[in-house]
């Protein structure tokens, strides 16, 4: 029913409806892991953007079996971006808080610092989980969980972020002007604490010379920052970035092609 998927735009409707029913069976009876699943579509029962491929609603109503059926299917891309925003399968996971799926993203070969459309990757991304008012303490915890798993696959924690400014996320953080309240503020100093700790450079500089703790100089919470930058160091070390299973597997397909090609 679904060979080629070069049907009408029904069937890839009918796709992300049954993600979006959690219809495992139905799906898989369908040849879903078998077909070219790479396509963007409008899907009005999710607002996250203009069009998202398959794997992106999964990733975002957290349908874990769903994510591992399609990225059990060979030809599947990754890392296939929605309009307009260009959120990312992984950037998506982040976002939603899905440790597993994301997990399940990086060790299928995922670019762990693909950034979106506002030049921000899925370790920037993870940290909105902060901002919810419900299950505050979880969410505190699951977002620096998914900070340090991305690290641990090579994220750059000194990505520009602004680069109108030259600003990494550190110095962003550091630059906020306006009146933050003590749940913002408390929020703002974990962050800047993690990432001083697990590797954010303190003396890189901005497009103006600027570093993090010149960029203070209007934050609300300016002398407690002053105290942290001056006192934090590194204490979280990372090597290179890991092999997922999947690039892995390429890898080692490219080495037997190359056997078989030598006389």
């Amino acid at each position: 029913m679904l060979q080629g998927l070069e049907k009408p735009l029904s069937e890839y409707q009918l796709i992300l409806h049954l993600i979006h029913q959690n219809d495992y069976d139905t799906l898989k009876e369908l040849g879903i892991n078998k077909v070219n699943i790479n396509f963007l579509e409008q899907f009005n029962e999710i607002e996250l953007d203009q069009k998202i491929s398959p794997l992106i609603c999964a990733c975002y109503l957290g349908r874990l079996e769903i994510v591992k059926l399609l990225l059990s299917n060979c030809q599947v891309d990754v890392d296939l971006a929605s309009v307009d925003s260009g959120q990312t399968p992984l950037s998506v996971a982040a976002m939603t808080g899905n440790y597993e799926i994301l997990k399940l993203l990086l060790d299928a070969g995922a670019e762990v610092n693909k950034p979106n459309t506002f030049n921000q990757t899925a370790f920037v991304t993870c940290f909105a989980r902060l901002e919810e008012e419900k299950n505050v303490f979880e969410n505190r915890k699951i977002c620096f969980k998914m900070a340090e798993l991305l690290l641990h696959y090579g994220a750059d924690i000194n990505w520009i972020i602004d680069k109108t400014h030259g600003f990494h996320l550190l110095m962003q953080l550091c630059s906020i002007k306006m009146e933050l309240n003590s749940k913002e503020a408390e929020i703002n100093y974990q962050i800047i604490k993690f990432l001083i700790e697990h590797g954010a450079q303190k003396d890189l500089q901005s497009l103006k010379g600027k570093k993090a703790i010149d960029l203070l100089n209007k934050h609300s919470n300016k002398e407690k920052l002053i105290e942290l930058l001056k006192n934090s160091t590194q204490i979280y070390f990372y090597g290179r970035q890991k092999n997922s299973s999947r690039s892995l597997q390429q890898q080692q397909n490219q080495l037997k092609n190359r056997s078989i090609q030598k006389p």
